[in-house]
């Protein structure tokens, strides 16, 4: 079991130091994804493309980030620590209650550092631009997404890029690699329209 704790640590060291050495958010090693519920409402429809067909609902993410690379990079990496520093330290201490330890810890650190980092990227963004600022500029699809379910989407604003959760009102799939037009705005994730939908509210 040393040796798997060495490697852990070993593996998930090398990321969690490129990313204290670019500020912790910085480096973005990541295709995290945050999906929210969203229900379907029949009986709303109205002109508001923010608003138009959709009731939201929002749900705590309070379960494990397991899509996160993150959450494997920073969790193996103290996974790994407290694996090497219990077999040294305590010898007394059963092979599998150290494991079980080290589990733990992983698991409450790879979370936290998830949740805060994902916090501090929106939080960045937030106070970048505004929601003038996006209203109209074109994006391009990370995730893919459609009219019943949200991505991801990246946009260049203010010479920097910056992601957003992405949703539509438009019928239509949207695939990684499509250009998308913003049209309004709710805290992080934008609401959007493809390029001929967008001509056309444009007229």
């Amino acid at each position: 079991m040393l040796t798997l704790y060495i490697l852990c640590l070993v593996i998930g060291g090398v990321f969690v130091a490129l990313a204290a050495l670019a500020g912790l958010d910085g480096v973005d090693f990541d295709s995290d994804f945050d999906p929210d519920i969203e229900l379907r409402d029949q009986s709303n429809s109205t002109n508001n493309p923010g608003k138009s067909g959709f009731r939201r609902s929002k749900f705590p993410q309070l379960g494990l980030p397991l899509l996160s690379l993150r959450f494997w990079t920073f969790g193996g990496c103290f996974f790994g620590l407290t694996g090497v520093i219990l077999s040294f330290l305590t010898p007394t201490l059963s092979t599998l209650w150290i494991a079980i330890i080290a589990m733990i810890m992983g698991i409450f650190c790879g979370t936290a550092m998830v949740w805060t980092l994902r916090s501090l990227q929106r939080q960045q963004a937030n106070s970048l631009v505004g929601s003038q600022d996006l209203l109209g500029l074109a994006g391009v699809v990370e995730l893919p997404f459609d009219h019943q379910s949200q991505g991801k989407i990246r946009i260049a604003v203010k010479g920097s890029t910056v992601e957003f959760v992405a949703m539509t009102t438009d019928e239509t799939t949207f695939n990684p690699g499509d250009k998308v037009f913003v049209i309004g705005r709710e805290n992080h994730k934008v609401w959007v329209v493809s390029e001929k939908a967008f001509g056309n509210l444009s007229h």
